[in-house]
């Protein structure tokens, strides 16, 4: 066998090992973000019942407004909108404010108080107070700039769960070794208070966590082709993103829902020519959309579209055709939980929604 020869069985044996680890990696990412999505466990509000009892007392679960088997929200497994200018909010950040004698720029600390909250999978904000304009900004800490105040806060609350009582107090508690010394002063609630607060924020969001899943699946056995998939998907305006989901997003680029394959394997762009599967599913993550209302009315319409054009149906859990009767009863129950949303100053879709339910 000839140097070339031997050369390019290299390069193809290269060539087919980097493809199969691709494939590998994509269905670990999928099967990450369904993981993440079950840190909270859902009920669906729909059929509460035996299963509900079944539960145990002290386990946390939040409602789901769904038509289709428990798998990842939308969002949780997204490419998702952040916001614009993320600043400290005493509503759900515990917030340490310390105040120096001389300006600093706080760097040491902030990074202390990173390295603390990173194994809680909870957030680190900082603001600093400018005194020529009398307001608190997002603190470019590390860029030189020096500020007499500065608030690091602990965001208390997210989809992992609510922040513990001895991490708020090893939060304060780093604060209070690092501005002792340099004669300064700190200002926080109290640690037992704002737990306290945490754990009513967090059974809020609770509550309110809810996923809108339709399913779409053949009629007749017959699976549905990918290519016929994404040509309806392509055509609709959504677009295939690396972890293998279909987004439908609005104007300011914030995804509205998902479109995912109902099956246990995510879209991938080179094998969809060759995929076919038993049904597709449509995801709207109640909390992170905007005006959720209009995005499941563009959601159920595009899922008739498809059940239509792939000649399949609209099922429920138990895989019974969607009535008219329950899909009014999925948008009063939605409308409801929107409306308790806005009347807790956490709007869907807003500032505080999305840092909460991330």
């Amino acid at each position: 066998m000839s140097d070339l020869q031997i050369s390019l069985l290299g390069i193809g044996a290269c060539v087919v090992a980097g493809v199969y680890l691709f494939n590998r990696w994509q269905e670990r990412q999928f099967r990450r973000r369904s993981e993440r999505a079950f840190a909270r466990e859902h009920d669906d509000v729909l059929l509460q019942g035996a299963a509900a009892q079944d539960r145990d007392p002290g386990e946390r679960a939040e409602p789901r407004i769904s038509v289709e088997p428990a798998r990842a929200p939308a969002a949780v497994r997204t490419a998702p909108r952040t916001p614009e200018a993320t600043v400290v909010d005493p509503v759900i950040d515990y917030v340490v404010e310390v105040s120096m004698q001389s300006a600093v720029d706080g760097a040491d600390l902030h990074e202390q108080l990173l390295a603390l909250a990173a194994g809680w999978g909870k957030p680190v904000l900082v603001a600093g107070y400018d005194p020529a304009s009398g307001e608190w900004r997002a603190a470019g800490i590390g860029s030189g700039k020096q500020y007499p105040q500065l608030r690091f806060a602990l965001q208390m609350s997210n989809r992992a769960g609510c922040v513990e009582q001895s991490q708020l107090t090893a939060f304060r508690d780093t604060a209070l070794k690092w501005t002792e010394p340099r004669r300064g002063e700190v200002k926080c609630m109290d640690v037992a208070e704002a737990h306290a607060m945490a754990a009513q924020l967090d059974r809020f969001c609770a509550d309110v966590d809810i996923a809108i899943g339709i399913n779409v699946v053949t009629r007749d056995g017959n699976p549905f082709s990918g290519t016929k998939i994404r040509a309806l998907a392509e055509a609709a305006g959504l677009k295939l993103e690396p972890d293998g989901v279909f987004y439908s997003y609005g104007d300011r680029g914030d995804a509205l829902f998902t479109l995912d394959n109902h099956e246990p394997m995510p879209f991938v762009p080179e094998q969809m020519k060759t995929l076919f599967t038993g049904g597709v599913t449509f995801l709207l993550d109640v909390p992170r959309v905007g005006d959720a209302l209009r995005a499941f009315d563009a959601m159920l319409e595009l899922a008739r579209n498809f059940a239509a054009a792939l000649g399949g149906m609209l099922v429920d859990d138990n895989r019974t055709a969607l009535s008219d009767g329950a899909i009014d009863k999925i948008r009063r129950q939605l409308e409801s939980i929107l409306a308790k949303m806005d009347a807790g100053q956490i709007a869907a879709g807003g500032v505080r929604a999305l840092r909460l339910f991330s």
